[in-house]
């Protein structure tokens, strides 16, 4: 025992001789450690088909879908929306699809862009709650979710604003490429939807809708395989030729200015002389009176531009029975 308390001390042999005595007790009261980090799987049978790079401009482009959204939604019900990006991911279709309940509005958007069709859907509680003050309903503390199919006047509210979801769509997209989006049909069930293959690679973008006190969510489900490409191509030609762009765009925006400046008209004006005389001397001025001016017919004239300011002198003449005058010097200031 000397031994043992040379390298322990009397506080660790007893509890060395406890849990020898006692093991299950030292089991129970032994602590366990529970870690924080946040651990996600990586399947590298299926590796991620988008850069960080890539999902940054994808979420660009949605952070300015989302605030149009939000004006939108405001304007038609006359209350305070705020719409926010809370994720963007990939998965498998079937995982964004198994994972969407058997009834929910489903808008099927086709973007010209990426060749490929682009699948919204707005949770119950939204939906609902839009149908609701579309039709005249006042605000509520909490949402009221019925548990049955949409009837056809609610689908035809939702298209309207599908419809405007699918202009937005477009225009957020026309920042990359000139696009065309139309809405193509909305569906009532995600199991009949066959867009997509279910095997297939999507990326989804999350966001969360704040209507008042109603909460839910508007997801984006986009092909990656439609729009790899197309990012692809951007990413590789967004640095390699920034300076070049920047150059010529310069260049371009020098010559808009000079060719501006250039067809801008100015007023001209030529003056003879100058004299000073009182209200009483011009009001006693008659048909035929000579004014005496502070110049000498000899000596060159003022020339103005656009202003009281002389910019060049010259000599008063006639040229082809027209009054003309030379320009015979520049004033530098």
């Amino acid at each position: 025992m000397s031994k043992i308390s040379d390298i322990l001390s009397q506080s660790e042999i007893n509890e060395l001789l406890n849990s020898l005595t006692n093991p299950v007790a030292s089991l129970e009261q032994k602590p366990v450690l529970v870690s924080t980090k946040k651990v996600r799987e990586y399947d590298f049978k299926t590796p991620k088909k988008l850069s960080k790079e890539q999902i940054k401009i994808v979420s660009g482009i949605y952070e300015n879908f989302s605030r149009q959204l939000s004006s939108y939604f405001s304007g038609i019900l006359r209350t305070y929306s705020q719409i926010n990006i809370i994720s963007i991911e990939e998965q498998h279709y079937y995982e964004y699809n198994n994972a969407l309940p058997d009834t929910v509005l489903i808008g099927v958007i086709d973007l010209s862009t990426i060749e490929g069709a682009i699948l919204v859907d707005i949770s119950n509680s939204i939906t609902y709650n839009l149908i609701e003050r579309l039709l005249g309903g006042g605000a509520r503390e909490s949402s009221i979710i019925p548990d049955r199919e949409f009837s056809e006047i609610e689908i035809s509210l939702m298209q309207r604003i599908m419809n405007q979801i699918a202009v937005y769509t477009k225009d957020a997209w026309s920042g990359l490429a000139k696009a065309e989006a139309s809405l193509k049909s909305i569906e009532t069930n995600a199991r009949l939807i066959q867009a997509i293959a279910m095997d297939e690679i999507v990326l989804i973008v999350i966001m969360e809708v704040n209507i008042g006190n109603i909460k839910g969510t508007i997801n984006f489900c986009i092909p990656c395989m439609n729009i790899d490409p197309l990012i692809n191509k951007i990413s590789q030609n967004r640095y390699a030729s920034k300076r070049v762009q920047d150059s010529a765009q310069e260049d371009i925006v020098k010559e808009s200015l000079v060719h501006n400046v250039k067809q801008s008209p100015l007023e001209v004006s030529a003056v003879l002389g100058e004299t000073v005389l009182t209200l009483q001397e011009i009001i006693n001025l008659q048909v035929g009176d000579v004014i005496k001016l502070d110049n000498d017919v000899t000596s060159d004239i003022k020339i103005n531009i656009n202003s009281n300011v002389a910019w060049f002198y010259g000599t008063p003449g006639v040229r082809k029975k027209k009054k003309v005058v030379k320009v015979n010097k520049v004033i530098h200031k």
